[in-house]
């Protein structure tokens, strides 16, 4: 019987996610990172094919540090940074809520601190719902504390 191909959660995993182990511990925060302030998504955005994650950062980053992140590493303009927000979460709080939580940098190395947040977590690296229910968005909103700016 032939295998699906890997998903995007899988070829962009870290070894130690991608052998099964957990590279983000449970205490580590998390930044989600908006380009406009207090527009967080909550959900994958069902106008992007394929996406099936929401896009968090490692590390309780300041909001130029998340925009420059994002940014692939370049200063952001000052104009961005003000529009933008960040919120914090921990890992351990979006697993508890059902989410896996997977370190994806990619292409980028093992230094880049993309996260990736699935549902369900049951099997985080290949079998995750692009489609969120209101009450699993909710409970993904419910994991954050916001800071603007």
């Amino acid at each position: 019987m032939a295998q699906s191909p890997p998903t995007w959660v899988r070829k962009r995993a870290c070894p130690t996610d991608n052998d099964e182990g957990q590279c983000i511990a449970d205490a580590e925060v998390l930044t989600h990172h908006t380009k406009e302030r207090g527009q967080f998504i909550s959900a994958p955005r069902p106008e992007i094919p394929g996406e099936c994650d929401v896009s968090l950062m490692r590390g309780a980053l300041t909001t130029y540090e998340a925009s420059k992140q994002r940014n692939g590493g370049n200063p952001p303009a000052a104009a961005d940074v003000a529009k933008a927000g960040i919120r914090y979460t921990t890992a351990g709080d979006l697993r508890q809520a059902g989410f896996g939580v997977i370190h994806t940098p990619g292409l980028k190395g093992e230094g880049y601190g993309h996260v990736s947040a699935v549902w369900p977590a049951a099997n985080p690296l290949d079998e995750h719902e692009c489609e969120w229910p209101a009450p699993v968005q909710e409970a993904f909103r419910t994991c954050f504390t916001e800071q603007e700016g």
